[in-house]
């Protein structure tokens, strides 16, 4: 389980992380200044300025993310550990099984949108005022 685990970490971590850092970076910097001149401290501009700027790029890189860590899923399913539906997928695919095998990526699809719904919705909910 830790193998697969880690499979799709290190799909999804480099895009998320890369795209959470350039949001960081592309934070409006009149915005920080200004909140500086207004006396905001540094934990307010951190939690009233960076994190809300930051947070539309953020959920974006968090939507790439997951689409990467369900590829993730699949290969650490069918490469790495053969095991739960990689192993059965194998087995169905050299038995000539199409029935079972498109009902196993029909499973997949069906899990792939449900995650991407569910950080589709976060997104909404956090960066509602974004729109």
């Amino acid at each position: 389980m830790a193998t697969r685990v880690a499979v799709v970490v290190l799909y999804a971590w480099p895009i998320i992380t890369y795209n959470t850092f350039v949001a960081f970076r592309r934070v409006n910097a009149e915005l920080v200044e200004m909140a500086k001149s207004f006396g905001a401290t540094e934990r307010q501009i951190l939690s009233r300025v960076i994190l809300p700027g930051s947070l539309p790029l953020t959920m974006a890189g968090l939507r790439l993310g997951m689409g990467r860590a369900v590829k993730g899923m699949i290969n650490g399913e069918l490469f790495v550990a053969l095991v739960g539906l990689g192993a059965m997928a194998q087995k169905f695919s050299s038995a000539f099984d199409a029935k079972d095998v498109l009902a196993i990526v029909l499973l997949v699809m069906i899990v792939a949108v449900f995650a991407v719904e569910l950080v589709q919705w976060l997104d909404r909910r956090l960066t509602h005022w974004a729109n």
